[in-house]
This record gives C-alpha cells, sequence and structure tokens, in this order.
C-alpha cells in the first residue's frame, strides 16, 4: 500500500470519526432541549432521534439506557459551560480571586437560555438519583466538578490575603446551596426576583462567608443567546403505562 492509499484510508477513519461525534453531539443537544421542555418521563427515545435527525437505531447505539442518555446530556452541557467559562476567564485575563469568584457565580446562574435547559436537567437528575444508584453518582461526580473551583478560588484567596477566617470546603458548600436556590427560583418564579437581585444577594453572602471588603468586579451580564425551545409551552406530558407487576 502507498503513502496515497495509506493518507487516503486514514482521511476516511477520520471523517467517519467525525461523523459519529457529530451524530452523538447532536443527540446530546436534543436530549438536552427536549428533556428540559417535556421532562424526562415526557420524552421517548423516538422523539430525541426525530429532534436530532438520525435513526432510532443509532440513539441506542450510543445510549444503553434513556437513564444514561439523561445523565450524558447534563455532562454534555455541564462541559460546555466549563469550556465556555475557561475561555471567557482565559481570553479576559481574569485571574485575580475576586474576580474569579464573581465569574464562579455568573456560572452557578441561569444567565442565559442554554443555562436555563442544564438546570432544568438538575432538577430531573436529583429527582431520580434518590432512586438510583448509578444516578446518585453521577450527580455526586457533578457536583464534586463544580464544587472544586470554588473551593480552589477560596484557597487562592486566602493565599493572596484577599480572602481571611473561612474554610475553603464550607464556603464552596455554602455557594453551591444559596447558588441552586436563587437558580431554582430564578426558573421557576415569574416577575419576583431578577439576575441583578440574585447577583447582589450570592455576591453580599458570599463576601461575607470569604472576608472580601470590596464589591465583587461582575462584568456585564451576556446576551442570553437564542431560545432554541419554547420552555413555556411544553407539550402535553406523556403517562406511562404501570409496570406489569411479577408473578408472584
Amino acid at each position: 500500500m502507498d503513502d496515497r492509499t495509506g493518507s487516503a484510508g486514514r482521511d476516511t477513519d477520520e471523517g467517519a470519526e467525525a461523523r459519529t461525534r457529530g451524530a452523538k453531539e447532536g443527540i446530546l443537544q436534543a436530549a438536552v432541549e427536549l428533556i428540559a421542555r417535556d421532562g424526562f418521563d415526557g420524552v421517548r427515545l423516538a422523539d430525541i432521534a426525530r429532534r436530532a435527525g438520525v435513526s432510532n437505531a443509532l440513539v441506542h447505539y450510543h445510549f444503553d439506557s434513556r437513564e444514561r442518555l439523561l445523565t450524558d446530556a447534563l455532562a454534555y452541557s455541564l462541559t460546555r459551560e466549563e469550556v465556555r467559562l475557561e475561555r471567557r476567564t482565559r481570553q479576559s485575563h481574569r485571574d485575580r480571586p475576586a474576580e474569579r469568584l464573581a465569574d464562579l457565580i455568573d456560572f452557578g446562574l441561569p444567565l442565559t437560555h442554554d443555562d436555563v435547559l442544564e438546570c432544568r436537567l438538575w432538577a430531573e437528575l436529583k429527582i431520580r438519583s434518590a432512586g438510583s444508584v448509578e444516578m446518585s453518582g453521577r450527580l455526586a461526580e457533578f457536583r464534586a466538578r463544580l464544587l472544586e473551583p470554588l473551593a480552589a478560588v477560596v484557597e487562592a484567596g486566602l493565599r493572596d490575603g484577599v480572602f481571611s477566617d473561612c474554610d475553603p470546603a464550607d464556603v464552596a458548600a455554602v455557594a453551591m446551596a444559596l447558588l441552586e436556590g436563587l437558580t431554582h427560583r430564578l426558573i421557576t418564579e415569574t416577575g419576583g426576583l431578577t439576575l441583578a437581585d440574585a447577583r447582589r444577594l450570592a455576591a453580599r453572602q458570599l463576601t461575607l462567608a470569604v472576608g472580601y471588603s470590596g464589591d465583587l468586579p461582575f462584568r456585564p451580564l451576556p446576551d442570553p443567546g437564542p431560545q432554541r425551545i419554547d420552555l413555556q409551552a411544553p407539550r402535553p406530558r406523556r403517562l406511562r403505562a404501570p409496570r406489569a407487576s411479577s408473578p408472584s
């Protein structure tokens, strides 16, 4: 086999891998949107396949269960947000502890339409984790991913002398609980708490927690981006037939 034949084979393999990766990402994005709109119990794999423009068989090939699709969809969404945060932080050179804390507060709030979709997936996963060892394990993994940068920024602030008298792990746990509570209000209440209010409340409580006397340097609120799916007008939820009881 000459070099040209070998190169053509590699190009074909790389093209196939790219198509497979693209199809899987399309399935995950469709799952994020439909589960956020209709709830986990209101979505069939066939619905997700139709929205992604792929066959049912391809969805089953990538995901062996609906539960796996839910957790993988949340992981996909979370990873995408983490990459976006890292890129924005790097491009704007925001590496001081106060700046990083402000950015992490924003990371924990639903600033964009994509954030709202992710928050709804979180709610679905938390509901189901109580009855599933696998899903509770994945939820613990996701929480750890969120707690780690919060604790790290507090440690950095203590080293730099801008934060004081606090335990990084404790502050991270309080920050996560606070942001989850504010987020729940933002996505479930109409005409009440605003993003600016949520930012202000989170900043006040967390600056007190870390002993920081200044104002956190938030960036301007971003454009929420395109709303890919209407979350205010969900389709009728499907009622699943009860499972037949096993013979005694």
